[in-house]
């Protein structure tokens, strides 16, 4: 390689943007600006039926802000949105689901339910994606992004890059992993502690 190459070169790598934690565009097919957990007395309506009885009140979904959802099945999310609280939404949480909505394979989407924040961008850097949200305290988003990785870490992070949630798909084939930094304190809409 002769001098004005190797110069080039060493040029190009010196200002060359690295590929690493990209912004991936997404899409928000339900979202409401209104939209806040019931109590619990109005939840008791969902605890009370058999099916989900024996999570009552500590159920994952109850309990967290970010949920992951798979764009195929009918059933896993209708048993989110009731776990969760979303029965009560005015807006449709299942128009991701809806008929005018293309529809999206697990194996390339991936569909993610922000509670009480919004999303203010998504990075993607290896198999992971960085999610940033800020809090709103009312509402929720469900957003859909093109899945670049066969298994894939959602990260839930502040604009200052606080992680608040991690969602890794790579935990073993029966389930997945979800975990919540040490130190986090989980309170229930009720003002019950779960974890510290």
């Amino acid at each position: 390689m002769n001098t004005r190459a190797y110069a080039v070169l060493l040029f190009m790598l010196a200002f060359a943007r690295p590929l690493a934690a990209r912004p991936i565009p997404f899409e928000i097919c339900a979202e409401s600006t209104t939209w806040a957990r019931p109590s619990p007395e109005v939840q008791a309506k969902i605890w009370s039926d058999g099916r989900y009885k024996d999570v009552a009140g500590t159920a994952y979904d109850w309990t967290h802000d970010f949920l992951v959802s798979d764009p195929e099945s009918a059933t896993i999310p209708y048993h989110m949105e009731n776990i969760s609280g979303l029965w009560t939404a005015r807006t449709n949480p299942g128009e991701c689901h809806s008929a005018n909505k293309p529809h999206r394979s697990g194996l390339e989407w991936i569909e993610i339910w922000v509670l009480l924040h919004r999303v203010k961008e998504i990075r993607h850097d290896n198999n992971t994606y960085s999610i940033t949200v800020e809090p709103t305290g009312r509402g929720f988003q469900f957003v859909v992004i093109r899945r670049l990785n066969p298994s894939a870490v959602l990260s839930f992070v502040t604009p200052d890059g606080k992680e608040l949630e991690k969602w890794d798909e790579s935990a073993p084939p029966d389930r997945v992993q979800q975990t919540v930094p040490p130190g986090t304190r989980i309170t229930a809409p009720n003002g019950q502690i779960i974890r510290k």
